[in-house]
């Protein structure tokens, strides 16, 4: 197999694979919006680390084959892969946006994610200031004031 028909199979499952991370990041922007578990949102948080590490592995791979191919992995190096291997073109591009799309969402659910972390840290501190004072006497009554 020659290095474009390489480069073009990595290319392709990392587009598969960020196709799966999109849904699931599509799944889990519901999820946010439905009130989740704590156990949900940590079922959420290795299911997205998986697919990190499964991505980087193969960005790895796609890099090892641009360096057999004396390229660079980045815009230049990209193009001139294109040049010798033109139906490279469209499966890159399609990976970009993908990859793009994939940022967007894994950025709009984590200021989900900080908006309720900020929300539970004002409901903390509310519930710290009142353990400070005494709410019951000993008999477990309200104190006059």
């Amino acid at each position: 197999m020659n290095p474009g028909d390489k480069l073009l199979q990595c290319i392709q499952a990392q587009s598969d694979l960020l196709d799966e991370f999109i849904q699931a990041l599509e799944a889990e922007s519901a999820a946010l919006l439905d009130n989740p578990t704590n156990l949900a949102l940590a079922e959420l948080t290795q299911r997205k680390n998986d697919y990190a590490q499964r991505l980087a592995q193969l960005d790895q791979d796609r890099v090892r084959i641009l360096n057999e191919l004396d390229q660079s992995d980045d815009a230049a190096g990209i193009d001139a892969v294109c040049a010798v291997y033109p139906e490279l073109r469209a499966t890159f591009d399609t990976l970009f946006e993908r990859a793009g799309r994939a940022g967007r969402l894994n950025q709009d659910n984590g200021q989900i994610l900080r908006t309720f972390m900020e929300h539970n840290q004002r409901a903390l501190d509310t519930l710290h200031s009142l353990i400070n004072q005494d709410l019951y006497d000993a008999r477990g009554r309200l104190p006059r004031r």
